[in-house]
């Protein structure tokens, strides 16, 4: 790819809605912080959805016997 057809296409994501200053954000800090960076978001994202489950949870159904 050119230094123009990467220009152009940089171009076009941003008029397309891209927010490419993330990307510039993520490549400022070492490898070893976008690792930490993640983690933390991953376990965020697990600690979410544990507590949506513990939220939403239903007892399981009541069985009796017929009679």
């Amino acid at each position: 790819m050119s230094i123009e057809q990467a220009r152009a296409a940089i171009a076009e994501a941003e008029r397309v809605g891209f927010d490419l200053s993330l990307v510039d954000c993520n490549l400022a800090v070492t490898p070893e912080e976008r690792c930490l960076r993640h983690a933390a978001a991953l376990e965020f994202a697990l600690a979410l959805r544990a507590a949506g489950e513990k939220l939403y949870a239903r007892p399981a159904p009541v069985v009796t016997a017929a009679g």
